[in-house]
């Protein structure tokens, strides 16, 4: 009978074998933020811990992954070859770089001459991820599902929250992955899922997860650059509980893993000999939430698509007057003469940029792409008078345009331009869109001309040019592309040479920096706003048409102040609407009776006073409010005395670029009047001006409760 002692010594002996087995089968990489483990047996990471928070990201073993591919079979579009089924050729490490080979790979269909070589690296502060893909099939690879990073059950933990830089909203840490999943399982899913795509639904291409309580966080991002469309995706594994996405426990999961599954997936396309290669996906650890882990963002993206706004005449616009002249159901609202007075009217108060939209044959979201001036409405003689006045009174005027649009109501579509339309796999179209305006039936939808996006290949590339270009000649200042935010998906038409990843990705973004070129060769001053939602064309637009909402604006404005946003302002009381374009500093796009009016009429003579006055102010503090540095919601705090009062209060802090002199806009969204208290928490500031519409300029120290009006708005600035 062994003793007690003896025991003991075998499991420790036992321990130490098991021990050296296992790290006989992983190698590991390891720094002061890291310790990644690969399991030489299939290529997964078995362990990514995060040293700032001591968090493991594969807390359930049973799920670690590697790689997945789609192999589309004529018999079979679901061909999925998992990759942890697959045996590697080779896994080596030199240096601080893992590298991992597949020859050959197999799924319950079949075996396939594809080949696999990725690599892991470990940097300082992130671990990055890059792919080569070659597909020696006679069949289509249409999904890759790299990297992909298994057993997640939480971050630190399960308060950590996901934020996603979306299209026109704030990007907060708002998305409980640990605790509420925000997917559901959808037919045919494995699990619950939740997924966004870039381009698409995010503007730029990463996540952020925030644990609050370590203040660290994990950035997520994918650097290439070569815009192509890809989904950050994570399958919650086996399912969620119920609808608001609570976890399954492990008792109520039957044995099976419970744990998340991210992966970023491409859409690579590649046929028999083709090889794909990936950029970086780069996992990333910050102390802070996405504000700093975006920062490393905007590092890489200045270094390769560096821009300057400084000279642009349109960047300098804080306030628009716009307006549709000519509707598509045939409805003349005003002609050129009398637009041109309009824009005499918002001159009266401070405006001197104007849009002008529906101006072509046809109205607005007719006839597309032919983009010459209505004889209705005073045909090229009276479109290039009226450019010509608003140059001379020092004022500019901007062009509203689509680009990739095509009408499907048309002979020129029926006969020629059908063929360049952007389709899906199956050669349908991609995308259809409306815009009824003067009917019932054309607002209601059930009679209106539809618009169909199109591909970006030469053909059309040339017909766009010519007539776009031309408007410049004709003396357009500049354009309002619209739409653009539709743009960016996969395309598979058979003209565009260009994988359908990219092509309407990287096609999209090149034809209109050739564009911009050739604008530019005949008016050096030329500037471009856009309806869009993509990072990579801000080189190209000063101004995004919709990326700002209320109080909130696209997470753009913080990793890019040089570019901004519209703020549209079309009720005769919108005083919010004006207040959330100061707030977040966007252009004030003012139009009234929804585009059909002038601002010098009765019913708007308020707001118009209050659009005159607010942007008064916001000269006086330009540098500091509309150029400076946009800090977001860091580095102050606002409160209400009223406790109950707090969520009726917005605020943004901003920074003089020069001198980094602060300043808190705030806004009340309340009827009622608002006391409240502030805080810068970057620097003791104890003293402010306080600047409000129609009041006089006061100081205020700090500790010092203000009153702020119902609906109403204060600018509190440093007091140096």
């Amino acid at each position: 009978m062994p003793n007690k002692f003896s025991i003991i010594i075998l499991f420790l002996f036992l321990l130490s074998i098991l021990s050296i087995a296992y790290g006989q089968s992983t190698i590991t990489l390891e720094n002061a933020n890291f310790k990644i483990m690969v399991n030489k047996k299939n290529g997964a990471i078995s362990s990514f811990l995060i040293k700032k928070n001591n968090c493991d990201l594969i807390g359930e073993k049973r799920l670690m992954a590697n790689y997945r591919i789609c192999l589309q079979t004529d018999s079979d579009l679901s061909n999925y070859i998992d990759g942890m089924e697959q045996e590697p050729k080779s896994v080596t490490q030199n240096g601080n770089t893992i590298t991992v080979v597949f020859s050959g790979m197999t799924s319950p269909k079949g075996t396939y001459p594809i080949d696999l070589t990725y690599w892991i690296k470990l940097d300082e502060d992130y671990v990055s991820f890059k792919a080569k893909l070659t597909n020696n099939d006679k069949h289509s690879i249409s999904e890759f599902w790299f990297p992909r990073i298994g057993g997640w059950e939480d971050f630190g933990n399960r308060e950590a929250k996901l934020a996603v830089p979306g299209y026109n909203v704030d990007c907060q840490n708002s998305i409980s992955l640990f605790k509420n999943f925000p997917g559901g399982r959808g037919l045919g899913a494995e699990a619950a899922e939740f997924s966004t795509d870039y381009p698409g639904g995010m503007c730029m291409p990463w996540w952020d997860i925030y644990d609050k309580k370590d203040n660290t966080g994990l950035y997520l991002g994918y650097h290439d650059t070569t815009c192509r469309y890809s989904t950050w995706h994570m399958y919650l594994m086996p399912n969620t509980a119920e609808n608001n996405g609570r976890w399954l426990t492990d008792e109520q999961a039957a044995g099976q893993p419970v744990g998340i599954i991210f992966s970023h997936v491409f859409y690579p396309f590649i046929h028999s000999g083709e090889t794909f290669e990936s950029g970086e996906f780069i996992v990333r650890v910050n102390q802070g939430d996405w504000h700093y882990g975006s920062q490393f963002y905007r590092k890489w993206f200045m270094l390769h698509f560096p821009f300057d706004k400084s000279k642009s005449w349109l960047r300098k616009e804080s306030s628009w007057f716009s307006s549709i002249i000519y509707q598509p159901e045939d409805r003349i609202v005003t002609d050129f003469k009398g637009y041109n007075q309009w824009t005499r009217d918002a001159k009266k108060y401070g405006i001197g940029c104007y849009e002008l939209l529906g101006w072509n044959k046809g109205g607005i979201d007719r006839d597309y792409p032919f983009y010459v001036p209505s004889k209705k409405l005073g045909g090229l003689k009276g479109f290039k008078n009226l450019l010509k006045s608003i140059k001379e009174r020092g004022d500019h005027c901007l062009v509203f345009a689509n680009y990739n649009m095509l009408d499907q109501n048309n002979n020129w579509y029926k006969e020629e331009l059908h063929k360049y339309l952007a389709q899906d796999q199956f050669g349908n179209a991609n995308w259809i869109g409306y815009w009824g305006e003067s009917t019932l039936l054309a607002r209601k939808g059930l009679s209106a001309r539809h618009i169909a996006r199109s591909s970006i290949v030469p053909g059309l590339e040339k017909i766009l040019d010519d007539y776009l270009v031309q408007l410049v000649k004709d003396g357009a200042q500049g354009f309002q592309i619209d739409k653009v935010c539709v743009g960016s998906t996969l395309d598979f038409n058979p003209l565009n040479t260009a994988k359908p990843d990219v092509a309407l990705c990287e096609g999209l973004v090149q034809a209109i920096g050739r564009l911009y070129k050739k604008c530019k060769s005949i008016n050096p001053d030329f500037c471009m706003a856009s309806e869009f939602g993509l990072d990579r064309l801000i080189p190209y637009f000063d101004i995004g048409y919709r990326n700002s909402a209320g109080y909130e604006i696209s997470p753009l404005r913080y990793v890019f102040p040089e570019w901004t946003s519209c703020q549209h302002v079309s009720a005769p009381r919108d005083f919010k609407g004006v207040n959330g374009a100061i707030l977040t500093g966007s252009v004030i796009c003012v139009e009234p009776d929804s585009y059909q009016g002038t601002l010098d009429q009765p019913l708007y003579h308020d707001l118009a006073k209050y659009i005159q006055e607010v942007e008064r102010i916001r000269k006086e503090l330009t540098d500091i409010i509309f150029f400076g540095k946009y800090y977001d919601n860091l580095d102050a705090k606002v409160l209400a005395v009223n406790k109950q009062q707090s969520s009726v209060l917005h605020y943004k802090v901003w920074g003089d670029l020069k001198t980094d002199q602060r300043a808190m806009v705030i806004a009340n969204d309340s009827p009622d009047s608002v006391q409240y208290t502030w805080k810068f928490t970057n620097k003791n500031v104890k003293q402010v001006l306080l600047h409000e519409p129609f009041g006089k300029v006061i100081t205020v120290n700090q500790g010092e409760p203000i009153t702020i009006k119902g609906e109403g708005l204060n600018i509190l600035v440093e007091k140096l």
